[in-house]
């Protein structure tokens, strides 16, 4: 009888434990950080068909309600596939050269456009047409809700595209 009453407690003391969820964050903390995640794949996903100029895989990593932040300026989905368009039409071609820093942002609620995960990478692209080439540096930040993005926001200094597209 006293190894069932020991069992019992075990058994209840162990579920007792397992539904308390403590907290390893920091008081103020509002969510954690991930070097690796699902998330995170999803943009190397979108940087990579950007970088190929492939607007199709590009597409389908957004939902169809994004919105875009482009150096402040703000466009939906089709304007900003319209921009690999503009690229392709004019010979560019794009190559990833590296990503120097991406992580994702976990929040413990939802804020704009409903997402709480946000990706934030750091990217070398280098842009080339006929013999000229240039390189840029691409931040950007992916609202991600439900495995599509819903939101981005991309900050690039602009001169080298500029002189790439003439």
């Amino acid at each position: 009888m006293k190894k069932l009453l020991l069992i019992a407690c075990v058994i209840a003391g162990g579920m007792m434990s397992c539904s308390k969820e403590e907290s390893n964050k920091p008081a103020g903390a509002v969510g954690y950080i991930l070097e690796k995640s699902d998330n995170i794949d999803l943009s190397i996903k979108s940087m990579t068909a950007l970088s190929n100029l492939d607007s199709a895989t590009y597409r389908s990593t957004y939902s169809e309600d994004a919105v875009f932040y482009d150096n402040l300026d703000s466009m939906g989905l089709d304007q900003n596939i319209a921009v690999i368009g503009a690229m392709k039409a004019k010979g560019v071609t794009m190559k990833l050269d590296k990503i120097l820093d991406i992580h994702e942002m976990v929040y413990d609620s939802a804020s704009y456009y409903g997402a709480s995960h946000y990706v934030s990478a750091y990217a070398v692209f280098t842009l080339t047409r006929g013999d000229l080439t240039k390189q840029v540096v691409i931040h950007s930040v992916d609202g991600i809700k439900d495995g599509k993005q819903v939101v981005e926001w991309l900050r690039y200094d602009t001169k080298n595209i500029a002189e790439i597209m003439k």
